[in-house]
């Protein structure tokens, strides 16, 4: 099954090719902006912003428990976001779109390693609860010095969150409409809980956008194709391993981490 991006023009006679650039282009502007704010000029603005979300830490068990659980539960949190690949894969209108799809959530997970690697490649970022100078309340069953070992920014679960939700967007509007509705409040949870910045959450998410865009490129859509045809030819063997990278990319490959994490540990 091929695909042929970028082959309609939009009705100002624009290019889809020059308008997927400029998405491209303005999500990397937004990602140079982030690590200038988080590394060089902080702003205050977010400081008091993130103030005022933790006066609400403590005042409601019931709110901080939900925060929680929609935050490290990954039934109701990663797999809802990625049943909308499934959604999208099985819609026969969209059948002609697989190899669009598949790339893009490829990348969207991909993101969340971009992430990781920026983490370690820019100087250390204290996250919220570790931040002395904002000296913030941990809601109720959060430990301070939870992620302590790990800089914030950007945020890996933000990336992923945000770019699946924006491949979503890009092949159904109302259903991505919804998955963005719902990255946000699981952004905001990691927010709420003390884990990561404002910044942290948009630097991560346009690090996802400007992912997905640079998938759309044809090497990677042709990759991507015979990924698909795979899939035509050979459906036995594809579910059963695209089952097990949709786990992956709901869970963010945490029993991985973790045991990547426990080896390295015993081994230094």
């Amino acid at each position: 099954m091929s695909s042929v991006p970028f082959r309609n023009t939009s009705r100002t006679g624009e290019t889809p090719a020059l308008r997927e650039g400029l998405i491209a282009l303005i999500a990397l502007l937004l990602l140079l902006a982030t690590t200038l704010i988080t590394f060089v000029m902080p702003l205050a603005v977010e400081d008091r912003i993130m103030l005022g979300i933790n006066q609400m830490a403590r005042e409601s068990a019931l709110f901080d428990f939900i925060m929680n659980v929609l935050s490290y539960q990954n039934l109701i949190s990663g797999v809802v976001l990625v049943s909308g690949f499934w959604a999208l894969w099985f819609m026969p209108k969209l059948m002609h779109r697989r190899v669009e799809l598949l790339t893009c959530t490829v990348a969207a997970f991909g993101s969340a390693a971009l992430s990781r690697i920026m983490q370690q490649m820019t100087p250390p970022h204290p996250r919220p609860l570790q931040d002395q100078a904002l000296n913030m309340t941990p809601p109720t069953g959060i430990d301070a010095q939870t992620l302590s070992d790990f800089s914030s920014f950007p945020s890996d679960h933000g990336a992923v969150y945000i770019g699946l939700a924006w491949v979503i967007w890009r092949l159904h509007r109302r259903l991505g409409l919804a998955a963005f509705l719902f990255a946000g409040l699981l952004c905001f949870t990691r927010i709420y809980l003390g884990f990561h910045f404002i910044t942290d959450i948009i630097g991560g998410g346009a690090l996802a956008i400007l992912t997905v865009q640079i998938a759309l490129l044809a090497p990677f859509q042709r990759i991507g194709g015979w990924i698909t045809g795979f899939s035509d030819t050979h459906p036995h063997w594809f579910y059963p391993l695209a089952f097990i990278g949709c786990y992956g990319i709901a869970t963010l490959v945490e029993e991985l981490r973790d045991l990547a994490g426990g080896l390295l540990r015993l081994i230094l």
